[in-house]
């Protein structure tokens, strides 16, 4: 037997009883640590359990997340969305104001443009073409190539515009719907192509009847207008037009029979002032017919040319306020006489500016006295501060003078008369005017015979 350390190894042979208990004791052993090692798994088991429920605990949190996440996202982009269709509703609806405000100045633009257009045709109460231009107004306004303006019957034409290359098929439609419009006094408007006249060559039609002081006046008819159909606006508008127009037509009818009244009462007054003198009987007239050529060949048109005509008949009127004594003495004034004389010129303007229709013509009547050179009366003026009416009488009215007897004096020659104008040309006289009134009485007027070619004449 060998010897060993203090820790002897044992053997079998040795201690047969002592490797029992070794291997009871290692078998022990082992089954503690397999005891162990159960317990070990079962804990990892336990614990494997327990992540696996921590994981699917976490993935069912992150599905929510994500699910919460999809959500916001679909939310975000409904937003996004919401944004965007809210910008492109601001956008539209910003579109739309500017839009309404370009229409709105556009309307009132039209409105400002209808408002002159109607105050024109006041202002032309004694245009002969007013129906004319009011109808070539309203075809402006809406754009229709066909237009008629009728008296109450429908059927009597003012104005018509249009015409000039349409078939007779289409010009008997047009009328029919203007005579049907005046018998039912009731507007008439269409728009649809299919339900006018087959053939005709209508594209749309507005007839609009119009009435003055309630009373049927006329018919407003515009037919094919390209741009459109007839707006119920642009039918107020050309209803606002024939009414108008209408008026204003019944205002030149009473002006125009208040202007014959009041030109009834200048041939009365001119009568009056020639009854006063007898030597003086057809000046005015004679006056008035001279001026008023010269005032043409001068530019002088319509009104204006009428109120040189009634200046001119009515300069003297003044002399109606002068004593007889002093108008009608045959000899020389006294300075004191012909200062009373002057005052004819502001006497016919007091008279004349008191009538409403021929107020306007005063100014002539006063200042026909005045030279050119600033030397005359009333005022003083010169140049062409006068006004020109005035300036015109006061040449003629003294050709005629000197060329007409008068009880102190024979009438002179027209060659003399002329020589007294272009001598007095630049200081009593407008030398244009001097030369105008020259060039008429020589071409229009013939020069009465003198006393002693009556008394040879057979």
């Amino acid at each position: 037997m060998k010897e060993t350390s203090s820790a002897h190894p044992i053997t079998i042979s040795e201690t047969p009883n002592s490797v029992e208990a070794i291997a009871l004791a290692a078998t022990e052993s082992l089954r503690h640590s397999a005891a162990r090692a159960h317990d070990a798994i079962l804990a990892l088991g336990t614990e494997n359990q327990s992540l696996k429920r921590d994981l699917e605990k976490a993935r069912a949190e992150i599905r929510l997340i994500q699910a919460k996440n999809e959500q916001l996202h679909e939310k975000n982009a409904t937003l996004e969305q919401n944004c965007k269709d809210a910008g492109d509703k601001h956008a539209a609806l910003h579109s739309d104001l500017q839009q309404e405000k370009a229409n709105l100045h556009h309307e009132r633009e039209e409105n400002r443009a209808l408002r002159n257009h109607i105050e024109d045709l006041h202002f032309d109460l004694l245009a002969e073409d007013l129906p004319s231009l009011a109808l070539k107004m309203a075809m402006r306004l809406t754009g229709a190539e066909i237009g008629l303006f009728t008296q109450a019957d429908g059927d009597d034409a003012l104005a018509r515009v249009g015409f000039e290359n349409l078939e007779e098929f289409l010009i008997q439609a047009v009328y029919d719907y203007s005579r049907q419009t005046a018998q039912s006094e009731e507007p008439t408007v269409e728009n649809d192509s299919k339900k006018l006249p087959d053939g005709a060559g209508l594209v749309n039609l507005a007839a609009l009847p119009f009435a003055v002081k309630g009373e049927m006046r006329g018919v407003l008819l515009l037919a094919n207008k390209r741009n459109g159909p007839f707006t119920d606006a642009e039918c107020q508008i050309l209803l606002a037009i024939g009414q108008h127009a209408g008026l204003a037509m019944e205002n030149a009818k009473l002006h125009r029979q208040l202007l014959e009244a009041y030109t009834s009462t200048v041939a009365v007054l001119a009568d009056a002032i020639e009854a006063k003198d007898a030597y003086t009987r057809g000046h005015c007239e004679g006056v008035s017919r001279i001026s008023v050529e010269v005032a043409r060949r001068l530019g002088v048109q319509d009104k204006a040319l009428d109120a040189v005509r009634y200046a001119a008949l009515l300069h003297d009127v003044g002399k109606i306020g002068i004593p007889d004594g002093i108008l009608l003495k045959p000899g020389k004034l006294m300075p004191e006489e012909f200062s009373i004389i002057q005052k004819h010129s502001t006497i016919g303007r007091d008279l004349i500016g008191r009538v409403p229709a021929l107020s306007h013509i005063s100014d002539a009547i006063l200042h026909h006295h005045e030279r050119f050179d600033g030397s005359g009366y009333p005022d003083g003026l010169d140049g062409e501060s006068i006004p020109l009416a005035a300036r015109i009488i006061c040449a003629v009215d003294a050709f005629d003078a000197m060329t007409s007897p008068r009880p102190y004096r024979e009438a002179v020659e027209w060659v003399v008369a002329f020589e007294e104008l272009q001598r007095c040309a630049g200081t009593q006289f407008d030398p244009h005017i001097v030369n105008i009134v020259t060039q008429v009485l020589r071409e229009t007027e013939t020069e009465p015979a003198t006393e002693e070619e009556k008394a040879i004449q057979p």
